[in-house]
């Protein structure tokens, strides 16, 4: 469960990108050999699956735009033999894949969901195979639920007690002569006051959720219309007019039939002008917040810069154009760094150089970084003159231009992501200021830093090694990130900060822990889900509510399981304490001596604990196979990155990796029974984390214990085919990182 906020969005993102891009390299390739059908067989296939991956995560505008896709792809291949009518829809199609992978980045990064900024390709794709449009309304409300239920209510005191079919085939009348009345313009109030008392009763009498939402929704539209909140158009009136064909199917059909193919459409075209309405009475209010309009029917102005936005460059494309210019910065350095070191005897041989700087230069002026460029363009002509032999080439100065170029480097991607992410137009002139960025990046580090030691106090507590120094400091550890997240002004994430709070009061108490099945699992969830928030601010995105989403529904599950009672002892009575009970001596009678043998078979004999050592059920050979298949690969990748690591302390990425397998292993293995290597692969990726949050730094000892797990790693999977002990003492390595992790000193 805690791993799935951290990695599993970005894990299917990824895996969905890749499957977009191999739908797209057929659909490619089907252009190019029209007569290869299988190629667009392939294209529909890969968006089928796209399509239903989309559905699961509840991403639905995506979901949309991927059905259409497939739709088209079918089309084409039914009209295989017509080539010369399909140019406008493989010119549709082509356009949606491009536009599927940036939209849907856009939402993973933190962006709403918004299927109407779809909606000319959307379209474009239903125009193409003669299908009809959508509109506004029926778009933005297609994925729309609400819990409210029906709430039957008895019959009032001298009305008969009917059925809902019955009701409906008694008030329909009214209602028929109550909307002529509205659409001729007579007796307005009058007639929309029967329209409402109709809605009123048929949700009254219903008994099922189709029913009783339709009447719901309708009568809020006649209270909008009542206050004057909805204009008497043409569209309102043809939505109420099919209020009376709903009426008679109702009571043709009865209610249980009619529940099972509700008027999905008629609902979604109500429920849009529910929230267009400029009013706010007691039922337009109920529905809107029912149903979660304000959130999902946005200004034209934002719906604009939505579409706009998706128009622009993706994040991939300018993380792409940063690695080429990182590329020919790379170039000019290494030159650098050689001319250098063979005693910059020759300037001329810098003359290419000069050439690929000015290059570089103009293409930061094209992308409109006027900063970079500049800093570039200035060590250009400093080269430059070393070149002419205006300027000596001294080792001082080349250290100067090859560090000014550094700084270019760093500031390459933030500045070039930073143009196309969206900007919220609410956020104060201080969010864009980079002071500010840095001081936001600064507080986010000391918060992320917190919660890992916040972690680990959780990780004792649960495990009982707590100690009172540990107990009493995590409380100042929440108030401290409580105060780094009011500082940036993110209110939304003080309050679940707050919820989690109360949640480990239930856990972090000295003794044995009487906690509900599963609650250190939804607590993990939650905290990960906030970790992974913060890390998303400080990467400079946008904020992943969906994540807040994700805590804040695991705090409230929490909420709601009742913490498990310790048995108590009722007290003694003061006259019991006072009642002396003579015990019968143990001496044995004079001259006599006691038999050892006796005593030793009479005394009580403590059996060995097991606790905390049950026997694991045998795992699925099956699912043992496959994990030491995965166990080799992630074995195989941490030996190569961890390298990189060790050469280089600078290669941050590379032992980010490394703990992202040791993590693998640790989730995996415990999914399969392999717990030694679980709890080995945790004491491995423990004291990687506190080195990536800067818990702890890079000491000679921590490098060993690293060196050390890395070099038995091998063994520890071995053990999995083998069933051999390693020959190395892995428990010893395991609690020596932990004793590091803790910020112990522990000898070599």
């Amino acid at each position: 469960m805690a791993e799935v906020a951290s990695q599993t969005i970005d894990l299917v993102g990824r895996e969905v990108s890749a499957t977009l891009a191999e739908a797209r390299g057929a659909l490619e390739g089907y252009v190019e050999q029209p007569d290869n059908a299988q190629l667009l067989e392939t294209c529909a296939q890969q968006l089928h699956q796209v399509q239903g991956v989309l559905r699961l995560l509840e991403i639905y505008g995506a979901a949309l735009l991927a059905e259409e896709m497939e739709h088209v792809a079918q089309y084409l291949l039914a009209t295989h033999a017509e080539r010369k009518s399909q140019a406008e829809s493989l010119d549709a199609l082509m356009r949606a894949m491009v536009q599927l992978p940036s939209y849907l980045e856009r939402v993973l990064a933190g962006g709403r969901d918004l299927a109407l900024v779809l909606l000319p390709l959307l379209n474009d794709l239903r125009a193409v195979r003669g299908n009809a449009l959508l509109s506004e309304g029926t778009l933005l409300l297609l994925n729309l639920r609400s819990d409210q239920q029906p709430q039957p209510q008895a019959a009032s005191p001298g009305e008969p007690a009917l059925t809902v079919e019955q009701w409906a085939r008694r008030v329909r009348a009214r209602y028929q002569m109550g909307l002529i009345g509205w659409i001729r313009g007579e007796r307005v109030e009058q007639n929309l006051h029967t329209l409402a008392a109709v809605a009123a009763k048929l949700e009254q009498v219903a008994t099922r959720q189709p029913v009783f939402q339709l009447w719901w929704v309708i009568g809020a539209v006649i209270e909008a219309l009542q206050e004057s909140g909805l204009e008497s158009g043409q569209s309102v009136k043809r939505l109420l007019g099919l209020g009376d064909r709903e009426i008679r199917r109702l009571y043709e059909q009865g209610e249980a039939r009619y529940s099972q193919s509700p008027p999905v459409e008629l609902l979604n075209n109500l429920l849009y002008y529910v929230g267009r309405a400029e009013c706010a009475g007691p039922r337009v209010s109920a529905v809107r917040t029912s149903f979660r309009l304000r959130e999902l029917l946005p200004v034209d102005e934002s719906i604009e810069q939505e579409r706009e936005n998706l128009s622009a460059p993706s994040v991939k494309l300018m993380q792409t154009v940063a690695a080429a210019i990182r590329e020919d910065l790379s170039k000019v350095k290494d030159v650098l760094d050689i001319f250098v070191r063979r005693g910059a005897a020759q300037p001329q041989e810098l003359s290419p150089q000069v050439e690929l700087l000015r290059k570089i230069g103009d293409t930061l002026g094209v992308l409109g970084l006027g900063e970079l460029r500049a800093s570039v363009q200035s060590e250009t002509e400093r080269l430059r003159k070393i070149v002419e032999g205006t300027l000596k080439a001294d080792e001082s100065t080349l250290v100067e231009i090859a560090a000014a170029l550094i700084g270019v480097e760093d500031k390459l991607d933030d500045s070039l992501v930073g143009m196309i992410l969206p900007k919220d137009a609410q956020l104060p002139r201080a969010a864009e200021d980079t002071e500010f960025q840095q001081v936001q990046a600064a507080v986010l580090r000391e918060c992320i830093v917190n919660l890992a030691r916040i972690k680990d106090a959780i990780t004792q507590s649960v495990g009982g090694t707590l100690d009172a120094a540990g107990l009493d400091s995590w409380p100042d550890l929440m108030r401290g990130l409580k105060a780094g997240l009011l500082l940036l002004g993110k209110a939304r994430a003080v309050e679940v900060i707050e919820a989690i709070t109360v949640q480990l009061k239930r856990v972090m108490q000295p003794g044995i822990h009487v906690l509900p099945p599963g609650y250190i699992d939804r607590l993990a969830d939650a905290i990960v889900s906030v970790e992974y928030y913060m890390e998303t601010l400080q990467a400079g995105r946008s904020d992943p509510w969906y994540m807040l989403d994700n805590a804040q529904a695991c705090v409230q599950a929490l909420e709601q399981q009742p913490t498990p009672g310790v048995p108590t002892v009722e007290p003694l009575e003061s006259a019991a304490l006072a009642r002396t009970v003579q015990i019968p001596s143990l001496s044995p009678p004079p001259g006599r001596r006691p038999d050892a043998a006796a005593v030793d078979a009479a005394a009580p004999t403590l059996a060995p604990s097991n606790r905390g050592a049950a026997p694991a059920e045998p795992a699925d050979p099956e699912l043992m196979k496959l994990f030491i298949e995965e166990a080799q690969e992630e074995l195989a990748r941490i030996q190569h990155f961890f390298s990189v690591w060790d050469q280089n302390p600078l290669e941050r990425d590379a032992l980010i990796t490394v703990r992202r397998s040791f993590h693998t292993l640790k989730g995996s293995g415990r999914m399969v029974g392999a717990r030694e290597l679980s709890e080995f692969a945790w004491a491995i990726e423990n004291l990687m984390n506190r080195v990536l949050d800067n818990t702890v730094t890079r000491t000679p000892a921590i490098l060993e214990a690293l060196r050390a797990g890395v070099a038995a790693l091998p063994e520890v999977i071995t053990q999995l085919q083998t069933r051999e002990a390693p020959r190395t003492d892995v428990i010893a390595i395991s609690t020596r990182a932990h004793a590091l992790a803790a910020g112990g000193r522990v000898s070599a």
